[in-house]
């Protein structure tokens, strides 16, 4: 069976490599595309999948997504026509699942935000793969079509977090001390439809407390290079912009303390037990909340609750079981084409 992963954002390859290595395990052959931004392409080379670079970022405005969309499912079409997978396998990507219907490929989609709109998964992929954390009722609420649904159990983290170890060469590449308060920073995803602008004035606050703080080390990882400009100068803060790809996971090891924007890294800390704090203020999801109620994750709604003084939270306990379940279940949802590529040909044979 041939199996096509498109990773359109950086963490979705983290999710995809134990899927695609053991759907190569079985014998089943996969190929990669990748969207050059935000890092997609170089965790890829980091993780040694070869892959067909296609499209690129697509600018901020509405228009400006649509059309990137649509244009990067024409790409996509052109660019594996003559492959001939038997399935396609996207964590939420938007292009993949239109140009799955134009080859004839069946699609499967997986995300954990449930207010990103719907309406591609909906209409173009076969199933909707989403963590139980994102109840029926929920998705109800968010247009999302339940006859497509298929809940796993934990969070996408799981998949890859139990086999992370801390990497002690991160912390002496960096510089980093252990005498001093060891922040990553990561900016909101500005160019997202769910951005609010007010992430961005938090993190200035938030700057403003790090920066000034001598004991600090601020890790900073941005989204886009443009981003560097917001700690450019000198400070009291010693600030690290790695200038090569390091694994997410470890490098949070590697610090005290993450503050993101939303998205994969808070959560990414909050499962790993490294204190989390997260400003993203687009309409809070079901992860986060679950994450929140837990005591793993923080949340902060208002500048002037900036701190570096860092708390001990609840670590989200990683169980073996949750990552074997998961990965059973997206292999059999993934191999269920394969079961009925099977018996439309039985049934043309029998014409």
């Amino acid at each position: 069976m041939k199996i096509w992963f498109d990773a359109d954002n950086a963490p979705h390859v983290l999710v995809m490599k134990p899927l695609a290595e053991e759907l190569t395990k079985l014998g089943h052959e996969v190929k990669f595309t990748a969207r050059d931004r935000a890092n997609t392409c170089q965790l890829l080379d980091l993780y040694g999948f070869n892959y067909v670079k296609v499209g690129g970022p697509y600018g901020k405005s509405a228009l400006k997504k649509a059309t990137g969309t649509i244009r990067r499912a024409f790409q996509l079409k052109k660019a594996m026509k003559h492959w001939k997978a038997d399935v396609s396998f996207g964590h939420g990507s938007r292009s993949l699942p239109i140009a799955s219907k134009m080859l004839g490929v069946p699609s499967i989609t997986m995300y954990d935000y449930e207010w990103v709109n719907p309406t591609i998964f909906n209409k173009f992929c076969s199933k909707i793969l989403l963590p139980d954390a994102i109840t029926p009722k929920r998705c109800k609420e968010a247009g999302i079509d339940l006859t497509k649904v298929h809940f796993f159990p934990g969070f996408k983290e799981n998949l890859y977090l139990n086999d992370v170890k801390p990497d002690p060469t991160i912390a002496q590449e960096l510089g980093l001390k252990q005498n001093k308060k060891k922040v990553l920073l990561r900016p909101p995803a500005t160019t997202a439809h769910y951005h609010n602008p007010e992430a961005e004035t938090i993190l200035q606050e938030i700057l403003n407390k790090l920066l000034n703080d001598q004991e600090v080390q601020l890790i900073w990882i941005p989204r886009t290079p443009d981003q560097n400009q917001l700690v450019e100068g000198k400070h009291k803060a010693e600030v690290i912009i790695p200038d090569r790809m390091y694994p997410g996971p470890q490098l949070i090891l590697a610090c005290d303390m993450v503050i993101g924007g939303g998205g994969t890294m808070t959560r990414e800390a909050a499962i790993l037990g490294v204190q989390s704090v997260s400003y993203f203020r687009g309409r809070k999801g079901s992860v986060d909340c679950f994450l929140e109620c837990s005591g793993a994750l923080m949340t902060l709604s208002e500048p002037s609750n900036v701190t570096t003084n860092v708390v001990i939270l609840n670590p989200i306990s990683l169980n073996p079981k949750c990552q074997m379940d998961i990965l059973d279940l997206l292999v059999s949802k993934v191999l269920e084409h394969e079961v009925r590529k099977t018996e439309k040909g039985h049934h043309k044979l029998m014409r």
